[in-house]
């Protein structure tokens, strides 16, 4: 092959398509793409290579890796790898960050939605982990065509779980256990 002598001159391909039979090799800074939609046929992508240290940005100033979405206008969001605290990281306003998985990458998602008042659409399941209510002082007012149960202070049904709502009888009624209920069912 002959020897390719270096210019500084700018090139322009103003043709339909180009094809580059090797490797491609870009020595720049940054590679700026401008197409409308990306095909990659590659199953894996590698960020940070070439990395000679420990982890990302090296083990002395350790730092992140991630993908990022310009989105105008509106914040960026971006998820990324973080070295310093070992986790992976997700942001909706392109400046704080969030966990969305825990040191050991054995526990799952965590940290994901900040919801005060959920709301299912559905039958809750809880596939084999708890329920827990929070023990609340006093009874809170009823909501129409609802009824809330609350955790308070074990008395006579035995459960210290109790109902409140306008279809129950009696408002802050308790429900009852099962020894509870036989023991009832024995007097009556």
């Amino acid at each position: 092959m002959a020897a390719v002598k270096k210019l500084n001159t700018q090139y322009t391909l103003d043709t339909t398509d180009v094809y580059v039979t090797g490797n491609l090799h870009v020595a720049g800074v940054y590679d700026t793409t401008t197409v409308t939609n990306t095909n990659v046929q590659d199953r894996d992508i590698t960020l940070n290579v070439g990395e000679e240290e420990w982890g990302v940005g090296g083990n002395a100033s350790p730092t992140t890796s991630g993908l990022n979405i310009d989105r105008g206008l509106q914040a960026n969001v971006a998820i990324r790898w973080n070295e310093s605290t070992d986790v992976w990281e997700l942001t909706v306003d392109g400046s704080s960050y969030n966990t969305i998985l825990t040191a050991g990458g054995g526990s799952g998602l965590t940290a994901v939605v900040d919801d005060t008042t959920p709301q299912l659409g559905g039958n809750l399941e809880t596939n084999g982990f708890h329920i827990q209510f929070d023990r609340v002082e006093g009874v809170p007012t009823p909501v129409a065509n609802t009824t809330i149960l609350i955790g308070n202070v074990v008395a006579g049904g035995g459960s210290g779980i109790y109902a409140v709502g306008n279809d129950v009888p009696n408002i802050g009624d308790e429900l009852v256990t099962k020894t509870k209920a036989i023991v009832f069912s024995l007097i009556l």
